[in-house]
Parts: C-alpha cells; structure tokens; sequence
C-alpha cells in the first residue's frame, strides 16, 4: 500500500511517501479500514523530531492518530461492524508503527464508532484525538453541577481548545473564558466563548479570578502562570486544574514540564487529604481510544450541539511533510486535515 513515513527523527522532510509499505492483515479483534481522511496533531510533529526508543514509537512509522474511512475488512471476532461501514477511530499514540497517513490501517474494534451520515469524511477526521482529550479531561470533574460554573480554556483556536469551549459552553452549560491572538477572537466568540483574553499583550494570571476549572493543553508555556504566579486563577476550595499533558520545543530540544507536572500532582493530592479545599484539585490528562465516547461525540456533532473546525487549507497524502510544517509553524485554526482518498462524503 502507499503510505507516508519515516526512518529517523528530524524536520518534516524526513517524512517520505512510498508504495512498498505491508498493506496490514487485521487480528481477530481488529477491522480493516480503507482510509479516507486523516488529520495532522502537535502529537505527530512532536513524535517525528524528537527521538524516541524503538518499543514506545516502532519503525518505520506511519504518523497519524486521528482515521476515517470505509471497512473493507473484518476480523473473526468483530460483531459491531460489517464491510462497507463509514467509520472513524482514535488510534493509539504508542507501541505501534501503523498510523492513519495510510492508504488502509487495522484498528481495534472497541476503538471504532460509525459515522453518522450528517458528517462528511473530512469532519470526521478532525475529531477524534482533540474531542476525546477534551471529553476525557471534563470526565475527570467531580463537581455536583457544572452549570455556570467559570472555566479558563487555554489555547482556545487550537484543536482541542475549539472543541472543549464548544463542550463547555453547549453541554456543561459553563461560564467560558479563553486566550487566543486578536485574529481568532470572531472565531472564538462564535465558538460560545463569554471572555476572550489576548495572550499576545494581556496577562491572563492578572485578570483572571476565582474560577472553578483551567483547562490547559499547553502546560510546558501556562502550568507556572497558573499554579504559581497566578495565585488567585483558581479557586483553591473546589477549583480544578486540568493539565493535558504536553512539551515544547525549547533551544532544539523537546521539553515536557516532567518534574513540576510530578511535584504538583503529588503536592495538590498530599494537601488536599490532609486539608480538603487547601489547594486545587489537579488532574494530568493522558487522552486514550475510545470508540463509545467517540460514538457520543458523534451523536453532539450530529445534534448541532458542536461542529468540527478545520483549518481552511487541507491537505493530500503527498503533502503531509507540508501539512506538518504548517501546523508546526503555529499556522493553523482549527484541525488540519489530509485527504487519502477523493470522496465527495
């Protein structure tokens, strides 16, 4: 099959498209997917350039998390779907060379959900990485009611950040603050943002107060400003920070807040069995496959209640070293999609 992988670690260029790739054989618990569309993440881009043992990122890899397409085979074990079934699926992030920038890709059959008829392949490929870390992080609230209760969604043009004010604002019925440049505040409005924060000259630690959750997927930049400086973003009785977990790529390295992500985790839980309300709660986000929450996503997006956003430059399979560059380069809003397969659904 034609895929597009790679060898080494390194810039986008190190991605190379091929026709030898082993077209995979599905286990038995496994279904076929003919890929129709794929989505790139800061995941991919962060995995290609920073080296990575062998057992956690096998290679050659195929990048890619986020797949929809079309069954053209199914393991003896599969009850659920059947050839010819429009699908989407979260892969996993590791332990595997088969990612979804991939003519075909196996995909467990507990990691798949159907896609309803209402959204086009394309839609269906922007969704699945950035709803489940967004969904993933709300389940991890213990609040009796989110109904008006404030949260700060950092990042909120990225991927996951327009998909969570969007969950926030239709589902939780929450009060929805966010930080994004002045060219995305239409677009973040829109979304059901109540409050818009420019992060390129407002400091969001001085205006932000008492709020009941942080959302944060970009902890290496925001985890300090909020836990440190910031002493008063959270409410200390009942707040909630939600850190998804994350790096960035400081003087050509690869940097992840690693020991301050682990002394918060550690300091909030000791204090807060030894004194309950004396620090906020705090939740380190891992996002996982899950084809039943996805199948709720879809269920939201088929209601009206969230739509996908896409970048408006989409991107073809031969392209993807481009499509890595543009959303490493902080180009994007929204999701940025590549096609595999020309379909009009």
């Amino acid at each position: 099959m034609t895929a597009v992988g790679y060898s080494r670690h390194g810039d986008p260029f190190v991605l190379e498209m091929s026709s030898k790739f082993p077209r995979p054989v599905p286990r038995d618990d496994q279904v076929l997917l003919e890929v129709y569309a794929t989505s790139v993440n800061p995941v991919d881009y962060k995995f290609r350039r920073h080296w990575m043992p062998n057992f956690l990122l096998p290679k050659p890899k195929i990048p890619g998390a986020d797949v929809a397409g079309v069954v053209v085979g199914v393991g003896s074990n599969v009850t659920k779907f059947r050839k010819g079934d429009r699908c989407a699926a979260l892969l996993p992030l590791l332990g595997s060379q088969w990612g979804s920038s991939a003519e075909f890709v196996a995909v467990r059959e507990t990691h798949m959900t159907l896609i309803p008829d209402s959204i086009s392949f394309v839609k269906a490929a922007a969704l699945p990485l950035v709803a489940l870390t967004a969904v993933q992080s709300f389940d991890h609230l213990t609040m009796e009611t989110t109904k008006g209760k404030k949260i700060l969604i950092q990042a909120g043009a990225g991927g996951v950040g327009t998909f969570a004010i969007q969950y926030a604002k239709n589902v939780l019925e929450m009060d929805v603050a966010t930080t994004a440049s002045p060219s995305n505040f239409k677009l973040v409005t829109a979304l059901g943002a109540d409050r818009v924060i420019d992060y390129h000259t407002e400091d969001f630690s001085e205006l932000i107060t008492d709020y009941d959750v942080v959302l944060d997927p970009m902890s290496w930049t925001y985890e300090h400003l909020t836990l440190n400086q910031g002493k008063n973003v959270l409410k200390n009785n009942g707040g909630h920070y939600l850190n998804i977990l994350s790096s960035e790529l400081v003087n050509g390295k690869e940097k992840t807040v690693g020991f301050t992500t682990l002394f918060n985790i550690v300091k909030h839980s000791i204090m807060n069995v030894f004194s309950p309300g004396s620090l906020a709660k705090y939740s380190l986000i891992c996002v996982r496959p899950d084809g039943d929450g996805l199948a709720r996503v879809f269920d939201l997006v088929d209601q009206g209640k969230i739509s996908s956003v896409i970048d408006p430059q989409i991107f073809d399979l031969e392209e993807l070293s481009d499509a890595h560059m543009y959303l490493e380069r902080h180009y994007a809003t929204g999701k940025v999609v590549v096609r595999v397969k020309q379909t009009q659904t």
